[in-house]
């Protein structure tokens, strides 16, 4: 699981990280620039008169929500490999294992639609991660019709060819890529009012069908340390507090009580200290409890 805000893209080994840097203005006049070089010395002075002191400790109640994007479970599996430095994590046969086979064709209900977009969403990822082409190019192909359910239009799916493409040549840099693109391409859809439950609703079962994923290969390997990788209390609360917002016709559908079911017992379980563990039982816990809600979903093909 993973506490991705609006999209942590969330490859392989190699993490690209882009720094923007804010440039000083120059002001065309003299005046302005006297008074830019007094407030800029003015802000220097106690920066230099604090340069011994400590920062002040990070205080949680003052955290600001930016929302909840579409979290990704790549970010675990990198960590699983730098943490499981003896035993290597067959990815293929966790993919085997966990994955959900589909007919998009089944699914009509446009919420039922969305829950299962982001399980396979979920699924695409861990296909990357195996570097199975023909594992990602179901799921892309997958991905493809369900969005289209959504109303998303062949325009915007143009990236689930080229994900296709990518992972036919072994591309898989590139294929890590254009999937992150795909994905922000449909939220952006998803993201318009009349779509505003379903893109709820992608995003927790999405985060779902990668717990399953990180509780499966952290089951396997258990150690207190991989266990901590799981720890995401908050996360857990704001999907739960997302679920609660929903509208109340959709409250009473089955497989959104499933979510409002689970989710706050998923949180209680996540919720350990910083260098705190959650036991092997526990992480069991967490795959039934994930399991249950991605069944739900799968269950209701109306």
């Amino acid at each position: 699981m993973t506490s991705t805000l609006h999209f942590r893209r969330f490859t392989g080994s190699l993490l690209v990280f882009f720094l923007l840097c804010a440039l000083p203005c120059i002001a065309p006049s003299a005046e302005p620039n006297q008074q830019a070089t007094k407030s800029q010395k003015a802000q220097k002075e106690p920066a230099q008169k604090g340069e011994s002191e400590e920062k002040a400790p990070f205080d949680p109640s003052k955290a600001k929500d930016a929302g909840v994007g579409m979290p990704t479970p790549y970010d675990k599996f990198i960590a699983l490999d730098q943490v499981l430095t003896k035993t290597k994590v067959n990815w293929p046969q966790t993919f085997r294992k966990v994955a959900i086979d589909i007919d998009p064709d089944a699914f009509t209900d446009k919420d039922v639609v969305a829950m299962i977009l982001g399980v396979r969403i979920a699924d695409g990822v861990m296909a990357i991660k195996a570097k199975d082409a023909e594992l990602l190019n179901k799921c892309a192909s997958d991905i493809e019709k369900l969005a289209k359910k959504l109303g998303v239009s062949d325009a915007d799916l143009g990236r689930a060819r080229a994900v296709r493409a990518a992972a036919n040549k072994g591309e898989w840099l590139k294929v890590f890529m254009e999937l992150g693109f795909f994905q922000q391409d449909i939220m952006k859809k998803i993201d318009e009012p009349e779509h505003a439950t379903h893109g709820t609703l992608l995003i927790v079962t999405g985060w779902m069908q990668g717990a399953r994923y990180t509780t499966t290969v952290i089951d396997e390997n258990y150690s207190p340390e991989t266990s901590n990788l799981l720890r995401e209390p908050l996360l857990a609360r704001a999907l739960n507090e997302k679920v609660g917002s929903l509208p109340a016709d959709l409250q009473s559908k089955p497989l959104v009580a499933k979510l409002r079911d689970v989710l706050p017992q998923i949180e209680k379980i996540l919720n350990v200290p910083r260098d705190g563990a959650i036991s092997k039982e526990d992480v069991e816990q967490l795959n039934k409890l994930a399991t249950e809600a991605v069944k739900a979903a799968m269950g209701a093909t109306s």
